[in-house]
């Protein structure tokens, strides 16, 4: 039965009619997904309308203070929560973060409920950083969806039973899937698409959930990246049961969206990183080790190479002028299912091995001083790559000997027993084969030790990077702030903090919307790039915070930088209002305990400036009993 044999409208009331209520979002998350679609209600209105959710506001604000959101100042309020998380994504892990509460009390006995919402967290995290690196979506939106992605399973469980898993398919969602349609009509990825749909996801977003086969070809449109990009995220979750990651089908999507395997590593780091804080919004505790064991697991099979598939291991070159020997040894060795190639000479043989690579070879030793040649140089030139039998008539000393001394593996006596030559032949393949096999092994180790070695310098600019403004962010301030204020401390040279809040930021996303709000902050972004020198380090930490240290600045320096940025962020720019800037200047490392309270102490300028009117710069006191 093909996938989705049943109408939308008919998969819906066949989850919905059940007689066990369906896990469903609270009546705010949906209230929020309808906001999302009116275009005169702003960040206020979306702030608003969680209110009346309290325990709603608590986990979007202590998902905004997250790894993944986190500003300078900690967010205290939902509409700062909403300024980081943006509108679309607070909605629908508003949808999310209801259906894991709905859902508790719709367990069902044999289906493990946390495992269930431990792999949807974990496809989330993987799903928002592969989307970083393929572009297709914000963070919290990709998370979101990512997080829902097989919602329809959790749906299935509870209104069909635990039957609805196919708990006897053959260790694959595929297998899953196909049990799942052949029992209902449809399977989980067809009922998570219906259900996000039914709860207000745009249909791009909701079709990209359903099973379908992989194109031929990659490169399609953004529907089908963005459909590949879920399906490898359900190929990199945690695997439950008995199922094994299909590492080939990993590969082939990776393939389609021009990732490698650094980059699949990557995207596992940096989601096992982020795993137990994104946990613990959810109000779910997971142990590190947990999560390091559940991670390693899918870590070792991608990093596995793949199968040596190679026929030319179970090809046997026979090299003889005896026509008699060649027809007998080929059809002793084809009954055992080995294809033969012949040489009557050994220059044949040679030009037969250049083009096919034969690396089971029987020499005629009868054949003499050439053969002896043949054997030496193959040995030369293959090493233990090749096995090499020879066959004696008379299997005297001298025979043997010379045989042996010129590179043969072993020597039997011919005419020779088939059962001899078949055991003997099959011993000298799999010794081929799993030499091959280490040598592949150890080339792609060394491989992958570069790709990653190249990819941990990316990993580490790319999980230090503002995905919006291009700049670092607040997980790249926390690396560099406290090397760079003890460097400065030791050297005696100043250390100038200079911290941006861009004025009325909230009024630009609620009067020309987030799209506006956006281009204001890359625009501000811009200008601290240009303005900044190669030694200075600029970073958004916050919905409109940024922050910038200068090394080997002054107060009157680090002054005139300010003012300059301020001036330039005010002059007029295309297609959006006037913009303006509070800043606040703190000078260290003298005069400061640590790098915090020097930090601080340009925040309470910055606050200073903001009170004073906006639009202005505000110099820090510089002692430390002002910076506290």
């Amino acid at each position: 039965m093909s996938a989705a044999a049943l109408p939308d409208a008919s998969i819906l009331h066949v989850l919905t009619s059940a007689q066990r209520p369906l896990p469903s979002p609270s009546g705010v998350a949906l209230e929020l997904m309808r906001a999302l679609d009116r275009r005169d209600l702003g960040m206020r209105d979306i702030a608003n309308i969680a209110r009346k959710d309290p325990a709603l506001v608590a986990r979007m604000i202590q998902l905004a203070n997250s790894a993944i959101f986190a500003g300078m100042r900690p967010a205290v309020a939902i509409e700062e929560a909403v300024l980081r998380i943006g509108t679309g994504g607070l909605a629908r892990l508003a949808i999310a973060m209801s259906l894991m509460q709905a859902s508790k009390s719709a367990a069902v006995e044999g289906f493990d409920l946390r495992r269930y919402w431990m792999t949807s967290i974990q496809r989330g995290l993987v799903f928002q950083h592969l989307s970083l690196r393929v572009g297709q979506m914000l963070s919290a939106e990709a998370f979101s969806l990512g997080l829902l992605a097989d919602v329809g399973l959790l749906a299935m469980v509870v209104s069909l039973g635990v039957g609805a898993m196919s708990a006897d398919a053959a260790g694959s969602l595929q297998a899953m899937g196909e049990q799942q349609r052949a029992r209902h009509g449809f399977d989980q990825g067809d009922a998570s698409a219906v259900l996000l749909r039914h709860w207000g996801f745009p249909a791009a977003l909701a079709q990209a959930v359903r099973f379908r086969p992989l194109p031929a070809e990659p490169g399609g449109n953004r529907e089908e990246q963005l459909a590949e990009c879920v399906a490898l995220s359900r190929s990199l979750q945690l695997q439950s049961g008995g199922m094994e990651p299909d590492v080939a089908l990993m590969r082939r999507l990776a393939e389609h969206l021009a990732l490698t395997e650094a980059d699949l590593q990557g995207v596992l780091a940096s989601a096992a990183q982020d795993m137990a804080s994104m946990a613990s919004v959810f109000e779910m505790k997971l142990e590190q080790k947990e999560i390091d064991a559940e991670f390693d697991r899918l870590r070792r099979a991608l990093a596995a190479p793949p199968l040596l598939i190679d026929p030319v291991a179970e090809q046997v070159l026979v090299v003889s002028q005896d026509a008699g020997l060649r027809a007998g040894l080929r059809q002793a060795l084809q009954s055992a299912g080995h294809a033969v190639v012949e040489a009557a000479t050994p220059a044949a043989a040679t030009k037969i091995l250049q083009v096919q690579g034969s690396r089971v070879v029987v020499l005629d030793w009868a054949d003499g001083s050439e053969m002896t040649a043949l054997c030496r140089s193959l040995r030369q030139e293959q090493g233990p790559r090749v096995y090499l039998l020879a066959l004696s008539r008379g299997m005297d000393e001298h025979s043997v000997l010379s045989a042996l001394d010129a590179g043969a593996n072993d020597v039997l006596s011919a005419p020779v027993l088939p059962q001899m030559l078949i055991a003997k032949i099959q011993t000298g393949a799999r010794a081929t084969r799993v030499l091959a096999a280490a040598e592949v092994e150890r080339s792609h180790s060394q491989r992958t030790q570069r790709s990653l070695e190249l990819r941990n310098a990316e990993l580490l600019q790319a999980a230090g990077t503002d995905e919006l403004t291009g700049l670092g962010n607040r997980r790249a301030l926390d690396g560099y702030l406290p090397m760079t204020f003890a460097q400065a401390l030791s050297e005696g040279h100043p250390l100038a903090c200079l911290m941006f809040d861009l004025d009325e930021f909230k009024v630009i996303n609620d009067r020309l919307g987030h799209d506006v709000g956006d281009q204001a902050l890359r625009a501000v972004g811009l200008v601290l790039r240009q303005q900044s020198r190669g030694m200075d380090f600029v970073a958004r930490v916050g919905g409109e915070e940024f922050i910038m240290l200068c090394p080997q600045t002054g107060e009157e320096a680090a002054l005139r930088i300010a003012e300059r940025i301020r001036l330039a962020i005010a002059a007029p720019q295309p297609d959006l209002p006037l913009l303006s800037v509070s800043v606040g200047v703190a000078v260290g490392a003298a005069g400061y305990p640590d790098a915090a309270s020097l930090i601080r102490a340009a925040d309470q300028a910055l606050l200073q400036a903001k009170r004073l009117g906006r639009n202005r710069v505000c110099l820090a006191p510089t002692s430390s009993a002002a910076a506290g």
